[in-house]
């Protein structure tokens, strides 16, 4: 069985897999989630002028590292 999951809805991964998923989509879920982050940095940066939002931005080598790691798996 096929899975979309679009929102938080308090299930796990190990919760669809019970249920029988055997692919689980996430949609454009994680690009909305993306967005969502943009968004509140935008509105933070306009509104009072600050750059809080920049805490939680994924670190350069954090994501070198990811992108390296899965091009050396791809065939």
């Amino acid at each position: 069985m096929n899975i979309i999951m679009s929102g938080a809805l308090g299930l796990t991964v190990g919760d669809l897999a019970g249920l029988g998923a055997r692919r689980i989509s996430v949609g454009s879920a994680l690009a909305r989630v993306a967005w969502g982050a943009v968004l509140r940095a935008a509105k933070e940066i306009a509104g009072p002028g600050r750059f809080d939002a920049f805490a939680g931005a994924a670190p350069h080598a954090e994501l070198n590292a990811f992108f390296r790691d899965d091009m050396t798996k791809r065939p």
